[in-house]
């Protein structure tokens, strides 16, 4: 990550980039020109965003995963607020490489009833309980609130992630580490996980061509996240009607007049218009659609 986004830090390896994200007091990403937060940029301009909500709604990181993580979920955000005081999310994500190779990753479990899930947990039957399911590199993968997932990676691999705005992680099963800063949470995993959870796959996404890009519609939900991948090769022209972020990926040229690289991120506002693209560029599009509160 540090060769691809080109990021100068003392951090001998970075395992995850947060291009966006908005948590009060946690993990709030400064705004280039204000030097303010992005929770305070939102609040201050929520006319550029244009949304019904009081805190910026979604997330946007990227990370490289080396070994296994651990096996966890994330709960709603009434659960995450009442017992953290901070919301869960709603995921999706894919691999930057694109091929017709596979990776395993665990998605969901095997457990028919709420009582066998934890049976099976009290009883350390991982193998049993755990779903294991073959992806295919550049597939994208939508999690539900409530999904167990775990993914693994040999340090290579670069992965995007989409997400409403919460950062909860409730961890299952972490391979016998102990880490105190890495707790298990297995009573309130059995409280909220999702049962059954047996038929949650990836989907492959074939890009449209549309005035001069390649676009890629990953998920698009009401009240959770809008994800996109957008590729140019020379000039192109690309817009939503919503606010949105642009993460570029790779390559390096120029959105509506200003420039970008890989690892920079842009914000665009809400009515914006379709924005003028030059260069050869990877681009990453988060955005929102107003939906019922979760």
């Amino acid at each position: 990550m540090k060769e691809r986004f080109h990021y100068d830090t003392d951090l001998e390896n970075i395992a995850e980039a947060y291009h966006v994200i908005a948590i009060p007091g946690h993990l709030d990403n400064l705004v280039a020109d204000t030097g303010e937060p992005l929770s305070v940029f939102f609040q201050k301009n929520r006319e550029l965003f244009d949304c019904n909500c009081s805190f910026l709604p979604v997330r946007m990181v990227s990370a490289c995963a080396d070994g296994r993580l651990s096996y966890h979920l994330h709960p709603t955000d009434a659960y995450g607020l009442e017992h953290e005081g901070m919301r869960g999310k709603i995921e999706g994500g894919f691999t930057l490489t694109q091929s017709q190779e596979e990776y395993e990753m665990y998605l969901g479990h095997n457990a028919r009833t709420r009582e066998e899930f934890a049976a099976m947990v009290h009883e350390g039957r991982w193998e049993e309980l755990m779903r294991r399911v073959r992806v295919k590199y550049g597939d994208f993968v939508h999690m539900p609130i409530g999904t167990l997932h775990g993914e693994s990676g040999d340090g290579t691999e670069i992965m995007v992630a989409f997400s409403t705005n919460g950062d909860i992680t409730y961890r299952l099963y972490d391979y016998g580490r102990v880490d105190p800063k890495r707790p298990l949470h297995e009573e309130k995993v059995i409280e909220v996980v999702n049962v059954p959870d047996n038929t949650i796959g990836s989907r492959t996404v074939l890009p449209r061509k549309e005035e001069g890009c390649l676009i890629y519609d990953y998920y698009s939900g009401e009240g959770e996240y809008v994800g996109k991948r957008v590729k140019t090769c020379g000039e192109g022209r690309f817009g939503l009607e919503e606010f949105m972020f642009i993460l570029c990926v790779e390559g390096e040229g120029d959105i509506g007049g200003y420039s970008i690289e890989a690892g920079e991120t842009l914000f665009v506002p809400a009515h914006f218009g379709t924005l003028q693209i030059r260069g050869r560029l990877d681009l990453c599009i988060l955005s929102y659609i107003d939906g019922q509160s979760r």
